[in-house]
């Protein structure tokens, strides 16, 4: 029988897992040694611009590697997402979305939401290393070329498709710690690759310190103005997605504002090209109020 393309298997058993050829690790990347050893030089392999983000209100710095080093990347995120990870990772995690991740704190009276600053570009390289030395028990000249093909300037960059696996993965025993110190107060935790979302009944202030604590022994910190706190309310929002406390998710109201503002530009005789991109639009946001619905079935029937 043939083995599913998305098997998942432990640590242990990835093909990375006690790597010591590079003839077997240009093999199993699907390039030549000689292109392997080219694409370790990053330093001209990728563009860098600043994108403005409304969210955030400001420019942000995008690294965006060229395609044959982005197709590497690719195949190694490819194989780490074939490792099983938590329940609580709900981002990077095959099967599991921003919806998955609002879902596991329905019901819950109290909420607090933190958000680690610039995690890729603070993930040093030294921690990739450190995955696939310690972690993966490469030899230490695979490890060094996976590190190097996997960051940029020391650090993860933001437009790898290997980043957010590896994000997990370089902080690991972190994620495992603040695991142990929420479970201990008998409090829900999720992690949305730098988003953390904490809940329960009631969540002690000693808990978030010691969470902090973790964030700073790994050379990270939270950004305490997007850091949200919800206590006793009906509903709060977490990764984009409304939870209630009587066991439902909603879209947010601008959601809705943005679908009814897409049927009235539809309506309007406007140039075709952007008619579609109104209609893909549109069509993206129906989706998801269709992914929220069946999440309520899914309650429901628990």
């Amino acid at each position: 029988m043939q083995k599913s393309k998305y098997a998942r298997y432990e640590l242990d058993q990835s093909p990375f897992y006690c790597l010591k050829s590079k003839a077997k690790l240009a093999k199993l990347l699907r390039v030549s040694q000689i292109k392997l050893k080219l694409l370790t030089n990053t330093e001209h392999l990728y563009i860098e611009s600043d994108i403005f983000d409304p969210k955030r209100g400001k420019s942000r710095r995008f690294e965006k590697p060229r395609q044959d080093l982005k197709r590497v990347q690719k195949r190694i995120e490819e194989l780490l997402k074939r490792i099983k990870v938590p329940n609580y990772i709900h981002a990077p995690a095959k099967g599991r979305s921003y919806i998955s991740n609002a879902k596991a704190h329905v019901n819950a009276t109290e909420v607090k939401s933190l958000d680690i600053e610039k995690y890729f570009p603070s993930t040093p390289a030294k921690r990739i290393d450190w995955f696939f030395r310690k972690q993966m028990k490469c030899s230490s000249d695979v490890a060094y070329i996976l590190t190097k093909l996997s960051t940029f300037k020391d650090h993860l960059p933001t437009g790898s498709p290997s980043s957010p696996m590896l994000s997990y993965f370089a902080h690991i025993g972190m994620w495992e710690a603040i695991n142990e110190i929420v479970d201990l107060a008998n409090c829900t935790l999720t992690i949305y690759i730098d988003d953390v979302t904490i809940s329960g009944d009631h969540i002690p202030s000693e808990l978030i310190w010691q969470v902090r604590k973790q964030f700073h022994r790994y050379g990270l910190r939270s950004n305490k103005k997007k850091e949200k706190h919800y206590i006793g309310k009906n509903s709060y929002e977490i990764t984009g997605i409304i939870a209630t406390n009587q066991g439902e998710l909603k879209i947010p109201n601008r959601q809705h504002l943005k679908m009814h503002q897409c049927r009235r530009l539809l309506k309007l005789d406007i140039k075709f090209e952007k008619g579609k991109d109104i209609l893909k639009s549109l069509r993206g946001l129906e989706a998801q109020r269709q992914q929220i619905r069946k999440a309520n079935n899914d309650l429901i029937e628990i």
